[in-house]
């Protein structure tokens, strides 16, 4: 508000509805080692199963890929919002084909080779500078006219074939100058809805098949017409809708199958190419990992670091080694706004019989045989989960052992969804497992003493009832509040939200109506957090009791939120009393 030297009159608005709103609760995060196809080292938000398949493709028979995917596929049942990070083996090479040229007559004409899985003519990611197969137009530059990949490496690309026409070949068959079953692809022409300017011989078509494979991984025989491009090798090629139609910007932008590189000299020139089979993709191969699976799960991981980038809730461990689970509790410590989720291994559970909890408790504690591999720290950000799930893996037909996290994940969406994130994602009323045929061990009133006693949730079965969570334990030893799940997930959602709102206070006057004004954002939001069962009872202080001189001199604004958070019922104790006929109840006591 500036100083007036004339008579006005001055409208001026203040904004006084500044509220808190609740942060998300229920979105998770998984790395998915070796899937089928999919975009690597990238944060690929999913919200269905069909999404997912779509996207990643179904579960293989390598156990890394079927654990991944079904782990996932186990969250989305009850959650949709799930972010997804692919990894693949350093040796996994692209599909795909490389170009040459050849001399016919006065034109000089592509011819293709396929690529191969090993030397010279095999691609891997660490072949492209920013290892991204989008920007595979830019980073290479073919010898011969055209190069093409898979978008995915992988043993999947080797199931794309393509067809290229140019305007000669499609004038001679379309005119049926030449017969068209010279052509495997001829009769596509009068199938497809694209034509061809036969004026411009920079157009081309190109025509993309792919193979799919049916169930229980048995390829079916059929092709199936994925994709048409009708392209230009013109850079500034627009088609009726006024967008580019240059081969690179049209097909790397929007192909689902495919990513294309142009060679420099034959920009903006006429593209000859003569041939009249498919030509289909290969070199790909889905190699396996070495030495250097954590490095390049935790990689992975290393994209959900910043939480101001991304909004994760929950990391999805889904059996990785020791030096993953203590890295997604480093995060989660770092960002202060997550939990992770983490699986026993799979000898603790499955074929262990009578040793199950031993093995469970001394892993935890870190002692022998697990003095070096283990899980033996004390922190509230994650949870361990104390069993392996008997699935179906439908794609495969066969049932597989999963570790616990990716249900469990679910569970904490379906929690939210039918009550609150502080409500314990455990119990008869919202951690039912679904689509579970078996658990690994089912632990006795004993075992799972020991178990909670030792930071870890059982799973286990009812008869007549269900496979349900048993318990909601933090991985803190500590006995503090901290310790169950539903008072950190409390926490988590008050101190985001806050903080959220927060930030509109940040270099405001450090004066008493800012901090009326930050109290009364406050403190409405936490008394509908008391509606709704969270707490029992709160205070927030922020005057000149907790910003002294000193820290106002030092620009800092203290808000002071003391909390009572609400207790689960994990014990309930039920006490009957045997009475006289004639006794009145009102005096029986004790």
């Amino acid at each position: 508000m500036g100083f007036y030297l004339s008579p006005l009159v001055d409208v001026q608005e203040r904004d006084l509805t500044l509220n808190i709103q609740a942060a998300a609760t229920s979105i998770g995060a998984i790395i998915l080692r070796n899937p089928k196809k999919g975009p690597e080292m990238k944060k690929t938000l999913i919200t269905s199963v069909e999404q997912f398949i779509d996207t990643f493709g179904s579960a293989t028979t390598e156990r890394c890929n079927y654990i991944d995917t079904l782990s996932a596929i186990g969250a989305l049942k009850y959650m949709n919002k799930l972010y997804c990070t692919a990894i693949k083996p350093k040796n996994s090479t692209y599909s795909g084909l490389v170009s040459s040229y050849i001399t016919s007559g006065a034109d000089e004409i592509a011819s293709f080779a396929q690529l191969e899985t090993t030397g010279e003519k095999s691609l891997v990611l660490s072949d492209f500078k920013s290892e991204d197969p989008d920007y595979f137009a830019d980073e290479v530059l073919p010898v011969g006219p055209v190069d093409m990949i898979s978008l995915s490496r992988g043993s999947i690309g080797n199931r794309i074939r393509v067809a290229m026409i140019n305007n000669k070949t499609y004038d001679k068959i379309v005119r049926k100058e030449e017969n068209i079953l010279n052509y495997e692809f001829g009769q596509k022409l009068f199938t497809i809805d694209s034509s061809l300017d036969v004026e411009d011989n920079t157009n081309f078509l190109l025509i993309v098949q792919f193979l799919p494979e049916g169930k229980d991984g048995i390829k079916e025989t059929e092709w199936e017409d994925v994709e048409y491009w009708n392209v230009s090798t013109k850079i500034e090629a627009v088609d009726e809708q006024g967008l580019s139609k240059f081969v690179e910007t049209k097909i790397n932008d929007s192909s689902k199958y495919i990513r294309i590189a142009l060679n420099e000299t034959q920009k903006n020139k006429p593209f000859t190419v003569d041939h009249k089979e498919w030509l289909v993709f290969g070199g790909g191969f889905d190699g396996a990992f070495n030495n250097d699976e954590d490095e390049l799960v935790i990689k992975g991981l290393n994209l959900y670091r910043n939480p101001e980038e991304v909004d994760v809730n929950i990391f999805i461990d889904s059996d990785k080694s020791e030096t993953v689970k203590l890295y997604i509790n480093s995060i989660c410590e770092e960002r202060k706004d997550c939990m992770g989720i983490i699986d026993c291994k799979y000898e603790h559970v499955v074929n262990n019989k009578g040793s199950e909890t031993t093995s469970l408790v001394r892993w935890r504690k870190g002692l022998n045989p697990f003095n070096v591999n283990n899980f033996n720290i004390s922190s509230d950000r994650v949870a361990l989960y104390a069993n392996w799930l008997e699935v179906y893996d439908e794609w495969n037909g066969k049932y597989r052992w999963i570790p616990a996290s990716g249900y469990v994940a679910g569970i904490f969406a379906n929690n939210d969804s039918k009550a609150e994130a502080w409500f314990a994602p455990a119990g008869l009323n919202r951690a039912l497992l679904n689509n579970v045929r078996r658990l690994a061990f089912n632990p006795t009133l004993g075992e799972r003493d020991l178990l909670y006693l030792n930071g870890w949730n059982p799973i286990l079965s009812f008869a007549g009832q269900g496979k349900v969570i048993w318990g909601q334990k933090t991985a803190l030893d500590k006995p503090s509040a901290f310790n169950r799940i539903n008072v950190r997930r409390l926490f988590l959602v008050l101190e985001k939200s806050i903080a959220t709102t927060a930030k509109y206070y940040l270099f405001e006057p450090n004066d008493a109506i800012t901090r009326i004004n930050i109290i009364g954002s406050i403190e409405p939001f936490l008394r509908e957090v008391q509606a709704r069962r969270g707490i029992y009872d709160f205070q927030v202080v922020c005057d000149d009791t907790n910003n002294t001189p000193e820290r106002i001199d030092n620009n800092e604004l203290w808000v002071d939120i003391k909390i009572k958070p609400t207790r689960t019922a994990e014990y309930c104790i039920l006490r009957f009393s045997a009475s006289q006929t004639g006794a009145n109840f009102t005096e029986i006591t004790g």
